[in-house]
């Protein structure tokens, strides 16, 4: 089972909770890891969160999951990324340089494989390449289903899941979250 989720970027935690509520009932807890990934005490369900700008994006799945979305500014790229490129694989530079989405599209990638593992963007960000459309964790095809996409919103958004294939992934449906007769955002 795995569910995503968009929603505006507001209550995105309370949403999630609902979410866990409308499966679990509500007597769950959600703990967090020493590196800071949240989960659900005592129960094989998994989520992981993202937001970026304005929307967020929530999946729910009963293994190993992870989801990040990114927005990027198509006419200002406001931003200067090239402290991080400057980490990058020849091969990532080389493959970056054929489009500006695509520094995008490495970094959902990378980072939803780093929230599915629960790992951290410092210290596991640099055993990670992503270029071609493929995703390499120290120099070896990553062995789960990923899949990015850019449907939502002016970036990409990617989703790594464990057991899944990235054709399931991709066929995924992405559904708005609305709230149920009963349910509360406060």
């Amino acid at each position: 089972m795995l569910e995503i989720y968009w929603t505006k970027n507001l209550d995105v935690h309370r949403k999630t909770e609902i979410i866990l509520e409308r499966k679990l009932g509500k007597d769950f807890t959600i703990k967090r890891t020493p590196n800071g990934k949240p989960y659900v005490d005592g129960n094989p369900l998994y989520f992981s969160i993202s937001h970026s700008v304005g929307l967020a994006v929530i999946a729910v799945c009963d293994r190993p999951v992870g989801i990040d979305i990114e927005y990027y500014d198509k006419e200002g790229r406001t931003k200067n990324y090239s402290h991080i490129i400057s980490r990058m694989t020849e091969r990532e530079k080389n493959w970056l340089n054929q489009a500006f989405v695509y520094f995008f599209i490495n970094w959902v990638a990378k980072e939803a494989y780093i929230k599915m593992n629960g790992w951290t963007l410092a210290r596991d960000l640099k055993r990670l390449e992503y270029c071609d459309y493929k995703l390499y964790c120290d120099g070896e095809e990553v062995n789960c289903g990923y899949a990015v996409m850019a449907e939502l919103t002016d970036g990409p958004y990617a989703v790594c899941a464990e057991g899944y294939t990235r054709e399931e992934i991709a066929h995924c449906p992405v559904r708005l979250f609305r709230l149920k007769k009963g349910e509360r955002i406060r």
